[in-house]
Formats: C-alpha cells, sequence, structure tokens
C-alpha cells in the first residue's frame, strides 16, 4: 500500500481527520516505521526469520521493553504492521527514539533463546 492510498484511508476511517482535512486541506500524515531493528530484521530472509526462536526486547536493541515473541518474524510484524501508518502503533511507544547503533545477526542471536541458521 502507498503513502498516498494510507492517508487516503485514515480520511475515510476518521471522521475528525475528515473535517481536518475540509477545514485546512490537510491530509493526515503517514510515517514509514524505521528502526535499526526494522532494518537488521528486513536484511534476514524470511525463512531465516521463522528459524530465530524466542527473542526478547531490551534497550541494546532500541525498545524500551522486555515483551517476547516466539520468532523474528512476529517481531518484526509487531514493529512494523504496515508499510505506512497514520498515527501511532505499540511498538512506536516503546522505541527508544535516540538509539541510532547499527545492529548486526549477533545482536538479534543474543536476545534469541533458539536460532536453527
Amino acid at each position: 500500500m502507498s503513502k498516498e492510498s494510507t492517508e487516503m484511508k485514515a480520511l475515510m476511517r476518521s471522521p475528525k481527520a475528515l473535517m481536518d482535512f475540509t477545514m485546512t486541506g490537510r491530509k493526515p500524515k503517514a510515517v514509514q516505521p524505521t528502526s535499526p531493528l526494522i532494518i537488521l530484521l528486513e536484511s534476514i530472509s524470511p525463512r531465516d526469520r521463522l528459524n530465530i526462536i524466542g527473542i526478547r526486547l531490551s534497550p541494546k536493541l532500541g525498545y524500551q521493553s522486555g515483551a517476547q515473541f516466539h520468532t523474528a518474524a512476529q517481531l518484526l510484524n509487531w514493529l512494523k504492521p504496515n508499510p505506512w501508518i497514520v498515527g501511532t502503533w505499540p511498538a512506536e511507544s516503546c522505541r527508544i527514539k535516540m538509539f541510532s547503533q547499527k545492529l548486526i545477526l549477533k545482536d538479534l542471536l543474543n536476545h534469541a533463546t533458539k536460532n536453527n541458521l
């Protein structure tokens, strides 16, 4: 889904957003979720994401949360539920905004209980 279609969908779903657009001409702003962890997870193949099991988030991965996910694929889906998002989503409230360290696969595997890579 494109940025424009996401913004238009938000207009159709939210009476307040539609009213603001009618009054000011401004559409809701869609953002593309990104973080060092999202970049790392997207660089891993979908098959390998399924083989990294039991990941627990921590500040070392750029998130203030101890949430645990069964697979890296589930983690990526939580971090980035859609390519473009209007408003907020749960992972964004846990993200450490100043975290910009480049993560490598070893960083992720240190937070996993099992990997079959």
